[in-house]
């Protein structure tokens, strides 16, 4: 009994002296991360994933988190696929903190994950059966992630067209919807502006030689202003419309964000439309 108590009065210092190394090397890594000095990560991560039995779970998942974000700030998605896989075997449920990490790779991992899950069970879609007794309750695996971005989209989408498109992912048409929204917009207001000032000198215009010059500048400005506001609701509906049966037609809970159509004999056609936060 002695002996033991002996050894373990030995070996705590040690341990005490792993577990402090330990989180000096995570803090460098950490520090290295939030510098953007992704190479650095991956090279640190691979020296301590040599000895990963040295650390904890929560401590592995943040190794890897770093690691894969690294990955994929690097354009290697295939590494990064790998580091992802491997938080989800230690934890399967484990979601990426969206106020910390950009929406592609949220999106990237959101797929990783749902792939990962369906793999593990062999099916497009992941039930979990939970027995109270003689009763089954079958709950459905939620795409909580994708639901995410969508619903983000869709807010930006309503106020600005393009907008959305550009959260979710940063390529040429989604520049170029925000650039047309902004133009339209913009174009609109000034033409507004320029249609109110030409209507006053128009109906000021006491030359009759001057009216029909004034006219016609103040009817230029008019038909450029409705053009305008035309372009903008037309790039409105189709932004909308993209995002909800396009962008997302995989994403079964899109359906949630529809409006919602009611006929009542005594009321007529009535809409109930929902937006979550």
């Amino acid at each position: 009994m002695r002996k033991i108590l002996l050894v373990i009065i030995l070996l705590t210092p040690v341990i005490f002296l792993l577990g402090q190394d330990n989180k000096e090397i995570i803090g460098e890594l950490t520090q290295n991360f939030r510098a953007f000095e992704y190479q650095q990560v991956i090279e640190i991560s691979d020296s301590l994933l040599a000895d990963k039995e040295n650390f904890s779970n929560p401590d592995l998942i943040e190794i890897y988190r770093m690691r894969g974000i690294s990955h994929y700030a690097l354009l290697d998605d295939s590494k990064a696929r790998l580091s992802f896989i491997e938080i989800l075997r230690i934890d399967s449920s484990y979601a990426l903190d969206p106020s910390f990490t950009s929406p592609k790779i949220i999106t990237f991992y959101g797929d990783v994950k749902k792939e990962y899950l369906t793999s593990i069970e062999g099916k497009e879609e992941q039930v979990i059966i939970t027995k109270h007794d003689t009763i089954v309750v079958r709950e459905k695996y939620r795409d909580t992630t994708s639901e995410y971005n969508l619903k983000q989209a869709l807010i930006r989408s309503l106020i600005m067209p393009g907008t959305g498109h550009l959260y979710l992912d940063s390529n040429i048409k989604s520049w170029m919807m925000t650039f047309l929204s902004v133009a339209s917009i913009g174009t609109g207001i000034y033409f507004m502006i320029d249609a109110n000032e030409k209507e006053r000198l128009y109906l000021q215009e006491t030359n009759i030689n001057e009216t029909a010059e004034k006219y016609n500048d103040f009817n230029f400005s008019y038909r450029m202003r409705n053009l305008a506001i035309i372009s903008f609701a037309a790039l409105w509906v189709y932004s909308q419309l993209d995002l909800l049966f396009f962008i997302e037609k995989e994403n079964p809970g899109i359906y949630s964000y529809l409006p919602k159509v009611f006929v009542n004999p005594g009321e007529g056609i009535l809409f109930n439309y929902q937006l979550r936060f």
